[in-house]
């Protein structure tokens, strides 16, 4: 049985040239609309306060727009800690497979953490997923 990590983003706002996990800068944190799948995952794959146990054994990042709409889906293929402890993940956009999940709605608990965790089995399987398919949980 697996995770999945979910990172909720907030709305876009700059940031001081920060460092991502994997190398380069960012200039901007949070969702915009109109932004690529690559954008939003520099937005988003960093800096949190994770429990390091748990989100090392994710290996799907699913991230959400301010609405727990989906708004892209990576492969996690590690964990970097900065300094102060925060971490970020690194990994990349997958497409294909589960581009049926972007776009729905995906149900979190009613925490404010931006991140949670959800067990891949209470999603639907990018297989299961239908055109008028509107959330991703499984009742």
């Amino acid at each position: 049985m697996s995770e999945i990590v979910t990172m909720k983003l907030g709305p876009r706002r700059p940031v001081r040239h920060e460092e991502l996990p994997e190398g380069g800068y960012r200039e901007f944190i949070g969702w915009q609309e109109g932004m690529s799948p690559e954008e939003v995952w520099q937005a988003g794959n960093s800096w949190w306060k994770l429990e390091p146990g748990r989100a090392v054994r994710c290996d799907l990042a699913v991230i959400l727009n301010p609405e727990n709409v989906v708004v892209c889906v990576a492969k996690i293929r590690g964990l970097i800690k900065r300094d102060d402890m925060r971490m970020g993940f690194i990994g990349e956009p997958v497409e294909r497979k589960y581009d049926v999940w972007l776009g729905k709605t995906l149900k979190r608990n009613d925490s404010k953490n931006p991140i949670a965790y959800l067990d891949e089995y209470d999603i639907l399987s990018p297989d299961e997923v239908k055109k008028n398919t509107k959330i991703l949980n499984r009742e």
